[in-house]
């Protein structure tokens, strides 16, 4: 490894020992990490589940091969940010290959939650608590809601309140569509009156229209996650062979030219997350506040 090479490597040591440095002092004042924490993990959750199935089966072996990858670039050019780009390229490349994929994911979502409460207009009896109904459905639940249907009626059965069960639910799937829902399971907490099964089988019709609008939506906006993917490709295709030129690559072989590979690949992940925002519909308006802002005495 060369001067500048060297150089680099110690500059990324020094921003990674100030930023841990910076994290045990605000720490060591009172400060936790665990709402951002927990925010972030189901970030990463929301986007890991808009892959197809197929990617998220193999995704811990794409992981493998991008770090290879990166060693094998780092050694080969002599440069980390070379490696760390091409680490982050193949990672990515699921998401590059799918830029529409939370909209997918949601109509899913969608699809499932009419599915749902289709079978809990079916079984349901008249006199009978809607959260015994719920407990009873788990087997049948579709497999976009069986997770946090699982955890509802895990709840329900451990003594939690209905209405603060039905609360983490809402949080869980963060949509205006289930806030909804949960509304009216909340509602029905409350009151107890009859014709639960009408209100669950218009609901379940109300869903269902809504996802023939967002599938209708979503057909207008292949075009645009087409273009994203061409572009994205294509770029990336552009940059591989010109890492194959060390005439291409001379000027990048500096600690200037290191940085500058950063913010170029920091601009490239901003442009590529503006295209799937364009590529993707708005998510609807909640309905409740989530138990987080409820607790900083937020009202609605």
């Amino acid at each position: 490894m060369n001067a500048n090479a060297m150089a680099s490597l110690a500059l990324l040591c020094g921003l990674l020992a100030v930023g841990g440095a910076i994290t045990a002092v605000a720490v060591w004042r009172g400060w936790s990490p665990r709402p951002r924490t927990t925010r972030m993990r189901r970030t990463q959750q929301r986007a890991f589940e808009e892959l197809p199935a197929r990617w998220r089966e193999l995704y811990r072996w794409l992981l493998t091969a991008a770090a290879a990858a990166g060693i094998l670039v780092w050694a080969w050019t002599g440069w980390p940010i070379h490696g760390l780009l091409t680490a982050a390229a193949v990672a990515g490349f699921p998401y590059i290959w799918h830029p529409g994929g939370s909209a997918q994911a949601r109509i899913n979502r969608l699809d499932a939650l009419a599915q749902w409460l289709r079978q809990l207009a079916s079984v349901h009896v008249a006199g009978v608590p809607l959260e015994q109904t719920i407990q009873a459905s788990v087997p049948n639940v579709p497999a976009q809601l069986r997770a946090p249907v699982t955890i509802l009626a895990q709840r329900l059965r451990a003594g939690f309140p209905a209405q603060d069960a039905y609360q983490a639910f809402a949080d869980e799937l963060a949509d205006g569509t289930s806030d909804d829902v949960v509304l009216m399971f909340m509602d029905h907490a409350d009151n107890r009156g009859p014709g639960m099964a009408r209100a669950l089988e218009k609901t379940a019709a109300k869903v269902a229209q809504k996802v023939t609008d967002a599938q209708a939506v979503d057909a207008e906006r292949a075009k645009v996650r087409t273009n994203a993917r061409t572009v994205s490709v294509f770029t990336l295709a552009v940059v591989a062979l010109g890492m194959l030129s060390t005439n291409y690559t001379a000027p990048y072989g500096t600690l200037t030219g290191q940085l500058l590979l950063i913010a170029l690949g920091l601009l490239f992940v901003g442009a590529l997350k503006w295209m799937r925002r364009m590529a993707q519909p708005r998510p609807e308006p909640r309905l409740l506040l989530p138990a987080r802002s409820r607790q900083h005495g937020g009202t609605r």
